[in-house]
């Protein structure tokens, strides 16, 4: 915890005290002269390790520094132990670390403070009291003194120690998750969806720990996989939502607290703004800063809204400046009305809410300043704002009197007012749906309330949904089993009959999902039946056992390019492993063993394939060539195949020896591998299809009769090999979807089913054999579908996709076929 007297001083004595403290431990480590540090840092952190002499100078002299250049000098001193020997720097999360982290943070905390006099300043006389709703509690007479400050928060409210307000909230795309940010420096995650039906809301594991500070703002990516959250010690955290693991190292760059951030567009950037006046964003997916830092003009920035294509931003001045697409020049609008505190937007609604009361909506699509529609003020500072999803309509607005307040914007009549909290509203967010509205304040509540019900005066005593009494369950009574030998009950427990009935009536039934580290890019069962092999895209390759589940032995391969192809020898004995950038690799499934590696081609390798008597191994790469090696000496068996000059994406070779091979883009080639004594010169591919959408899958059938093509705009589309005719049929039937743009096809061995997975999140399994055109749809993936693969026995089929998890379903029994049938040319 900071010093009393540090979190009170000023920011220059804070910053003196902290070069001071850097100088002593220094000394405690041998007195390492500037240019030792620097060379130091640089052999143990890498070449491209920064810490030029001037800035060391300013760290120790207690002048500013960032946080990273602070940490970096501390990690290096403390390379050298108390007699000024080398030893292990600690790592950047050590716990020694905290107090220099938590020193910064109240330092520039209290620069903030310094900058923002204008949080602190009432707009008017008639702006109540900051400080007395946390004090009317508070006897009369009372002479208990007020407990230490550390800092104060965005807004300029003190925060006193073990404060548990709660600063922000935001719920997940589809409902299902409310997060909560606070003054401890953790965010929660809450399980809403049993209290649709009367049931508490439960923490979804521990607290997401590693802000060094109040968490002020959080958001969810468009499609749920990310969590941005933003604090007072100036970083900003993506975490996974699947494994609730931390994404990468925290975004930095804000010189003082980040006050608001919120995902771009369709995700692809997060967007931050804070107590320097600048706003910054990085790129979701690479974490690297996205353009220039859009400048506030100096003055602390609270609000953040993404209405439209534009970016908006509030300050304390009173400020709303906004930034259109692609442009670093900002315009200002809504000027005059007091610090800026709040702001929500839906479509082009803005709706901004003010510490002198009021809440303001305008729409950003018209250029016309006039356009800006005034809300009732409450008279009490607007610490929060939403809007109703799908709707600008209805705003809700938390206040400093801990009321929340609702507007119907053409609405004559006044807001609709609810006293919920004892204490400031700093968070209100309403679900996806409209359905409920949350709200979080000082005294560390959050509160859940149907929104049509509990707040629009049908029950206005509305009950908190975290405190609701947990239902009762229902359980199944035991049937006794009837006297005699006449009919005697099956022995099958109830859950096995009930998966048998689910398979029988074509329903398919999902097993619990292997969990990986990173997204999954390749998996594929052993022919044996015994492994199931996955490939994860930061290159880890793992064996699981089909029927436990469980991983067998370490990851074969551990990290250094994406994980391409996967593919097992006919004795299951060797597991052909194809990385991004590296030579393929040849492992004893037995042993674990590494038995070798084909010599790097030119060009990258993204596909391979075994023959069927596992003498020959092809692999096609970006060098538009296909070549046969023998897995057992690792040798070239002939002059690689030449295509057509784009990568090769994907290879198969049927049972008769007829290699297919598909290229980026539009063509498909094919290769009698039985010819090669008739035509050992014939070095090239043969055309199968020279025109049309652009390829994205492939399957070959078992007999290698029928190929399966994944195309950009046209979905699936089968050909019959024997006829090698050029003409394409579409899978089609009464229920088929329109799959666009597959990125995984498979046929089960017993080649009654077709499985289709892509960007849609569900898998479908298709019947190939005269059934119903679609047998069923497969849900759960959260994202894009990358891999399929059935079992040997057509019984499982695994699906693998980018949000970590592979999933097993069980495949329904043949049924009865039906009139309308999928066809093949």
């Amino acid at each position: 915890m900071v010093d009393q007297q540090v979190a009170e001083g000023s920011y220059e004595e804070a910053l003196a005290d902290l070069g001071t403290r850097l100088t002593r431990l220094k000394a405690q480590r041998g007195r390492p002269s500037l240019r030792k540090i620097e060379a130091r840092a640089k052999r143990l952190f890498g070449e491209t390790t920064s810490l030029p002499l001037g800035t060391q100078s300013a760290a120790f002299n207690g002048k500013h520094v960032s946080i990273d250049t602070l940490i970096l000098i501390v990690r290096t001193l403390l390379s050298w132990d108390e007699y000024g020997e080398e030893c292990a720097p600690p790592d950047r999360r050590a716990p020694e670390l905290d107090e220099w982290r938590t020193r910064w943070t109240a330092a520039t905390a209290l620069q903030s403070r310094r900058r923002s006099t204008a949080l602190l300043t009432p707009v008017s006389s008639e702006r109540p009291d900051q400080d007395a709703v946390m004090d009317r509690e508070r006897p009369q007479g009372e002479s208990t003194p007020a407990p230490p400050l550390r800092l104060r928060d965005k807004y300029g409210l003190p925060i006193v120690d073990g404060s548990r307000a709660v600063y922000c909230l935001a719920f997940s795309p589809d409902g299902r998750c409310l997060a909560a940010g606070g003054a401890d420096g953790t965010m929660q995650l809450w399980d809403t969806a049993t209290t649709r039906g009367g049931g508490d809301a439960k923490p979804l594991g521990a607290p997401l720990t590693g802000h060094l500070g109040p968490v002020y703002g959080v958001h969810f990516s468009q499609d749920g996989r990310y969590l941005a959250t933003g604090g007072a010690d100036g970083s900003v955290r993506l975490w996974d939502t699947y494994s609730r693991e931390p994404v990468g190292d925290p975004l930095t760059g804000h010189d003082g607290a980040v006050h608001a951030v919120r995902f771009r567009g369709n995700g692809s950037q997060v967007v931050a703004a804070g107590a320097d006046g600048t706003v910054r964003q990085w790129l979701t997916y690479s974490l690297k800063p996205y353009g220039t830092p859009l400048d506030g003009l100096g003055t602390p920035i609270i609000a953040l809204a993404t209405p439209g294509s534009g970016l908006a931003a509030g300050d304390a001045n009173g400020l709303v400046k906004w930034w259109p697409q692609d442009s670093d020049k900002p315009t200002r609008f809504l000027a005059g009305h007091g610090p800026v505190f709040a702001m929500a937007d839906q479509a082009f609604a803005l709706a901004v809410g003010h510490a002198s009361g009021a809440v303001y909506v305008r729409d950003t699509s018209q250029a016309d300043a006039a356009q800006v529609m005034t809300l009732s003020p409450p008279g009490s500072a607007v610490y929060a704002v939403a809007m109703l999803p799908g709707s600008s309509r209805l705003v809700a607005a938390g206040s400093h009197d801990g009321t929340l307040r609702v507007w119907a914007q053409q609405d004559d009549t006044g807001p609709f007012v609810a006293e919920l909290h004892e204490g400031p509203i700093f968070a209100v967010a309403f679900s996806p749906d409209g359905t409920f509205v949350a709200t979080a304040g000082a005294d560390g509540d959050v509160q859940l309330r149907n929104f049509t019900v509990e707040l629009l005066g049908k029950a206005p005593h509305g009950r908190r949904a975290f405190a609701l009494p947990t239902a009762a369950r229902p359980t199944i009574p035991r049937t006794p089993a009837p006297a005699g030998d006449d009919h005697p009950q099956p022995e099958e427990p109830l859950a096995m009959s009930a998966v048998h009935y689910a398979l029988r009536h074509g329903h398919p039934v999902a097993l619990p999902p292997l969990h990986c580290a990173h997204s999954v890019r390749a998996v594929v069962f052993s022919p044996d039946g015994r492994l199931l092999a996955t490939g994860a895209e930061d290159g880890s390759v793992q064996l699981w056992d089909s029927r436990t589940r469980e991983p067998v032995g370490a990851r074969l391969t551990q990290r250094g390019g994406t994980a391409r192809s996967l593919v097992f020898s006919p004795d299951s004995r060797v597991l052909a492993a194809v990385h991004t950038g590296r030579p393929v690799q040849l492992w004893d499934t037995a042993t674990h063993e590494l038995v070798g590696e084909l010599p790097a081609p030119t060009g990258s390798i993204r596909s391979a394939a075994f023959s069927h008597d596992g003498k020959v191994l092809a692999t096609g790469g970006t060098d538009s060539a296909v070549r046969l090696w023998d897995p057992a000496t690792q040798e070239a068996v002939r002059g690689p195949l030449i295509g057509h000059g784009s990568p090769i994406e994907s290879l198969a070779i049927s049972p008769g020896g007829l290699l297919v091979a598909v290229e980026r883009g539009n063509r498909a080639w094919v290769w009698d591998m039985a010819a090669w004594e008739l035509t050992p010169a014939d070095d090239s591919l043969q055309p199968l299809l020279s025109a049309g959408p652009s390829v994205t899958a492939m399957a070959l059938s078992p007999d290698g009769r029928v190929l399966a093509l994944g195309g950009l705009m046209e979905g699936v589309r089968l050909c019959n090999l024997q006829t090698r005719h050029r003409t394409w049929t579409m899978i089609h039937g009464s229920h088929v979807p329109k799959v666009l743009a597959p990125k995984a096809l498979a046929f089960s061995p017993d080649q009654k089913w077709l499985a289709v997975g892509g960007e849609e999140r569900s898998v479908w399994l298709l019947r190939t054999d005269g059934g119903d055109g679609v047998g069923a749809e497969l849900t759960g993936h959260c994202d894009t579908v990358r891999a399929l693969a059935f079992s040997p026995d057509s019984s499982l089929v695994a699906t693998a996709c980018d949000d970590r998890r592979v999933r097993l379903w069980t495949v329904p029994h043949h049924r009865k076929p039906e009139a309308d049938a999928m066809q093949t040319s």
